[in-house]
């Protein structure tokens, strides 16, 4: 890994822990949130993967909740079409909300530190 991409791999980092920090104290609404860590994991896990931390919890989240319409998007469909997909996303809320956020909790730890390469320049 080069100096640059080392670089933008430390401000992704700094992103995802911005992310998480959102989410936790309720700055971000909690789908948003992870749609977005999914993303910004992905851009990560592109330079190069994060060593001595297992956020796999948040990909196996994403899939479940991938197809159902957030933010602006729910505007596009029928009340009870979205009172039946709400039912089933409180499910699998419920599911992994603990799990969810113990690994915010960890990431906000973990990266706490984190410095730019070229900070200063």
């Amino acid at each position: 890994m080069n100096g640059l991409d080392a670089l933008r791999r430390n401000r992704l980092i700094k992103k995802l822990r911005s992310n998480a920090i959102a989410i936790t104290t309720g700055q971000i609404d909690v789908h948003a949130g992870y749609f977005k860590m999914n993303y910004l994991l992905g851009r990560i896990e592109n330079i190069k993967a994060l060593e001595d931390i297992d956020l796999s919890i948040f990909k196996k989240y994403y899939l479940e909740i991938q197809f159902h319409p957030i933010g602006q998007e729910r505007k596009l469909y029928r009340k009870d079409f979205l009172e039946r997909l709400d039912r089933k996303l409180k499910a699998v809320d419920e599911r992994y909300s603990d799990l969810l956020h113990e690994k915010c909790l960890e990431i906000i730890e973990k990266y706490k530190d984190i410095k730019d390469l070229c900070q200063g320049i």
